[in-house]
């Protein structure tokens, strides 16, 4: 049977042209090079290499364990927290390494934003977990207040809650939560934005809402995204990661690894034979 009748129930709703014309344009703003992590004595992740492009979606695909939220972890330096992690080689943002001993985890992290797989809103007003970053950078009070606006907008969830501020954050539904997480992740105006499987924990209609979230926000960063869900890969990325035990099995544009993938090893996890 032909891979594309395979897939065909994932097959991204691409318009191959617009696509094309878009992606021209695009420029190289994070790669990494011969990427290693280990946990003590386990080889966790096996030189990766991979390319991220400006203003597009990379999704990262494959079964539990076979290092995709670690490689997005490695991003921000987060691996940084767990002990007995060690990474080697090289992740550069534009012609910066970021591994570099100069560069200061926290400072690389208002660059390269993070949300993690459930909700964590801290347990402060709506407002405080808004303005508790900027407040530290020392942004003044009316920074932070079209900070908190602008951001609650860009999230969709400004008109919802813009008569709440003051509240407990964690008076809000799930999807609301998440969704504040990601306004709170992009106040800091990052470059890239990291997404460990968002919507795992949501249901489908605050998942419909955080696919269309990522599909406007990529207008203005640069987004990556692991995810469990095959469909919502081919639904909202550019690019797709297929990784597996460790290794990054196959990289390529979301519709063409999707509908004509190169690897045997994607070809058999695209059509359930595997994983």
């Amino acid at each position: 049977m032909p891979v594309q009748s395979i897939v065909s129930p994932v097959k991204p709703r691409i318009d191959e042209k617009r696509v094309e014309k878009e992606l021209v344009k695009s420029v190289i703003q994070m790669k990494t090079k011969d990427l290693n992590v280990y946990y003590g004595e386990k080889h966790a992740v096996k030189d990766v290499n991979i390319c991220f492009y400006e203003k597009t979606v990379t999704a990262f695909i494959g079964p539990s364990g076979c290092g995709k939220s670690t490689v997005l972890r490695c991003l921000n330096r987060m691996n940084d927290t767990i002990p007995g992690a060690k990474v080697t080689g090289e992740i550069w943002i534009e012609d910066v390494d970021v591994n570099d001993p100069s560069i200061h985890p926290i400072n690389l992290r208002r660059h390269v934003g993070m949300v993690f797989q459930k909700p964590n809103p801290f347990a402060k007003s709506i407002y405080d977990n808004m303005t508790l970053a900027p407040r530290l950078y020392g942004a003044s009070k009316q920074e932070q207040e079209q900070l908190v606006e602008d951001s609650l907008k860009k999230v969709g969830l400004w008109d919802e809650v813009k008569d709440r501020l003051k509240e407990s954050a964690l008076d809000l539904s799930g999807g609301q939560q998440q969704r504040l997480c990601i306004a709170r992740a992009i106040a800091m105006k990052p470059k890239i934005l990291l997404l460990d499987e968002p919507t795992s924990a949501l249901d489908p209609v605050s998942t419909a809402k955080i696919e269309e979230l990522v599909r406007e926000l990529k207008k203005e960063f640069t987004i990556i995204i692991v995810t469990h869900n095959m469909q919502q890969a081919a639904r909202i990325s550019d690019y797709t990661a297929y990784f597996y035990m460790g290794n990054l099995i196959e990289w390529n544009r979301t519709e063409k690894l999707f509908t004509t993938p190169e690897k045997k090893q994607t070809e058999d996890y695209l059509s359930g034979r595997f994983g």
